[in-house]
Order: C-alpha cells, then sequence, then structure tokens
C-alpha cells in the first residue's frame, strides 16, 4: 500500500480584493503582483505532468536510427515548469558554492558546491515483471528510494502501461513525473527533452541536476529514457545489436556528477532473453549516459 495520498485535483484561488488593498503604494502593488505572478509560476510544477502533452512512444524509433532527431516535442506547460526547477537547483548549487572556500579550483558540479564526490541512494533494483514493464519497475524503485511502497501492477496501471511499454508523453501528460508526483512528496518531477546528440551544456546540465538532486535533502531519484540504437552505446549489458528503448533508475553518481550510477530493472527478469547479462547495478560516464538518453530525455 502507498504511503502518500494521491493528488488529482488542484483548486484555483482567485484573488478577491478588499476597499483598502486600493490604498496600497504603488511599489507594495508591484512587489504583490510579482509575489502572485511567481505563486502562480509554482503552482504549476507539480501539474504541468497533467496537462495534456505530444504523443510520444517508446515503439516510435525512426527509421535508419535517430541520428539527426532533436529532443521530443514539450508541452508549453512543461517548459515552463522545467525552468523554474532548473533556475531553482541552480540556486541551491551557487548558494553552496559561495560557502565552499575552494569552489573556483574545481573541475566539476559537486566540487565547486562542497558536495560529496560520490554518492548514490538505496539500491532498489527489482526485476521487471514483463518485458514491457521497464517503466512500472523503474516508478516502483524510486519511489522505494523515497519510502513508499507501490508495486508494479499497480505503477502500470497508473502510468497506463501496454504492451508497447511507457510512454515518454501523451494525452495523459508525462506519465512517469505524474504518476511519481501523485505518490510522494519530497519533490516535483518534471521532464527534460535531449536531442540525439546533447551538447555540452545540456550535459553539464544533466550533471547539475542530478548531483542537485541527489544531494538535496534526503535525496531523490532520476528517471532516464534510454534509447539505444544499434551499433550505437547500450547500457552495460545490454545487446549493442539491437535498438532498445528502456527506462530506468539513476540512483546517484561519482567523479562530481561525472559518471551516472542506474540500476536496470532487466537484471533477473526472466521475461527477458538476455537478462542475465544485465547487472542489477551499474556506471556509466555522464557524457555516454545523457548519448543514450538522446531522443528522449530524463525526468528529475
Amino acid at each position: 500500500m502507498r504511503t502518500w495520498l494521491r493528488m488529482t485535483q488542484w483548486t484555483a484561488i482567485t484573488a478577491v480584493s478588499v476597499a483598502g488593498a486600493c490604498l496600497a503604494a504603488p511599489a507594495a502593488q508591484a512587489g504583490a503582483a510579482l509575489s502572485t505572478a511567481a505563486a502562480g509560476r509554482s503552482r504549476l510544477v507539480p501539474i504541468a505532468s497533467t496537462r495534456p502533452a505530444p504523443l510520444v512512444t517508446n515503439p516510435e524509433v525512426a527509421v535508419g536510427g535517430k541520428r539527426g532527431l532533436a529532443g521530443p516535442a514539450m508541452s508549453a506547460d512543461m517548459i515552463t515548469a522545467n525552468a523554474i526547477r532548473q533556475a531553482a537547483a541552480t540556486s541551491y548549487l551557487r548558494s553552496l558554492d559561495r560557502r565552499h572556500p575552494g569552489a573556483a579550483d574545481c573541475g566539476n558540479v559537486a566540487c565547486r558546491a562542497g558536495l560529496p564526490a560520490a554518492k548514490d541512494l538505496l539500491g532498489t533494483q527489482e526485476p521487471q515483471l514483463r518485458n514491457y514493464f521497464c517503466g512500472p519497475a523503474t516508478v516502483s524503485e524510486m519511489l522505494a528510494q523515497m519510502g513508499v511502497k507501490l508495486n508494479q501492477w499497480t505503477a502500470a496501471k497508473e502510468l497506463g502501461t501496454t504492451q508497447n511499454g511507457t510512454d515518454w508523453s501523451d494525452a495523459s501528460g508525462y506519465p512517469v513525473p505524474r504518476v511519481l508526483n501523485e505518490n510522494q512528496s519530497q519533490t516535483q518531477y518534471v521532464a527534460v527533452p535531449l536531442p540525439w546528440s546533447p551538447t555540452t551544456r545540456q550535459l553539464r546540465t544533466f550533471e547539475a541536476d542530478l548531483v542537485a538532486d541527489i544531494n538535496k535533502g534526503d535525496g531523490v531519484p532520476l528517471a532516464g529514457n534510454a534509447y539505444e540504437v544499434a551499433g550505437g552505446p547500450h547500457l552495460v549489458g545490454n545487446p549493442v545489436n539491437q535498438t532498445i528503448m528502456h527506462w530506468i533508475d539513476i540512483r546517484g553518481y561519482s567523479d562530481g556528477g561525472k559518471v551516472t550510477d542506474y540500476e536496470d530493472s532487466v537484471h533477473d527478469a526472466s521475461s527477458i532473453g538476455w537478462a542475465a547479462g544485465v547487472p542489477a547495478y551499474s556506471s556509466l560516464a555522464s557524457s555516454t549516459m545523457v548519448n543514450i538518453l538522446g531522443a528522449r530525455g530524463y525526468d528529475w
């Protein structure tokens, strides 16, 4: 049973002016207006994943691979929500930079912020129960790291998982961040799209998002939506001659964020013929990880 109440409805708050409000000084009025606007933007973060989004399904594999593909088209609400979260993460890391006297001499985001060079959340890997259950397994693993129990069958129902897998986005919004947000209160997940060949700036953003989420508060995991192309980079143990769409739980980092640690639900999955060669826990250079996530992205 889940230990967090599901929240699916949000009540709009309507501002009602009172007679005395008209007497406020212009500066105070402007400040109040900015505060109201900021509050409105912040309320968008938890509901952006519930708003309709472009349909992007895992079976949508481009003919000839993903070369040249842009990141998935995103809803305007999700673009705004991610911008809000990115600004908050930047502020958090910069506040630590200012308190860390050796920041200027550091070569990675964790060092600059005075955070651990390596940190992993609790290992919660569980074999996916069906060959198309990587999404439900990833959500179940991630929630377990946040102290919430949600089995794969319930997760699959809430995600809308079918034999085609779990969508990146669809008419229900963004299934993975939506279900994560409905089942825990430690963070509000948003989706970040990546093109087939992420830029250095996108790599650095991923590293910063990873280090910030793993360290802030009790730490929370990220979800990665891998798009592995035959002959291209693959997750550890995944057959390199196959094109594979796969959700994974990103649970930590090392080398200050330059290496990504993750767990893979294919390990020990009886429904997948090549599962024996896939470790439960693995690490990849973050530059390789973002390329694997390219043409899909990650939820943080």
